[in-house]
């Protein structure tokens, strides 16, 4: 379990990376704040980790379009820039599946 909370983590951080590198340092932040959801033992904070990680996939996918176009605009080449962009993207979708494990559901099931 905890090599997945890494895992995650991981995660964020190279997406606060990503944020703060084009000066959304405010979102950097919030970014940073997420795995602290996971102190709180509830069914839905896996669920919300998971989104959060999917959306970050999308983040990685739109950013690699952006800078992709910028590449061609200024004839460089981009085939490497979609090669990583794309890794961390799928890196990030994994993290998000990684965080459906029977054990981290166990630990987060709600106690009625």
């Amino acid at each position: 379990m905890i090599l997945r909370i890494i895992v995650y983590c991981f995660m964020i951080i190279l997406l606060a990376a990503h944020f703060s590198r084009a000066n959304h340092d405010i979102l950097a932040l919030l970014v940073l704040l997420v795995p602290f959801l996971l102190f709180i033992k509830q069914k839905w904070v896996l669920a919300t980790l998971e989104v959060i990680a999917y959306l970050s996939a999308l983040v990685w996918l739109y950013g690699a379009y952006h800078y992709i176009q910028i590449r061609i605009a200024t004839g460089d080449d981009w085939g490497r820039l979609l090669f990583i962009m794309g890794a961390v993207s799928l890196f990030s979708a994994w993290s998000g599946y990684f965080m459906r494990s029977e054990k981290i559901k166990k630990v987060y099931e709600t106690k009625k």
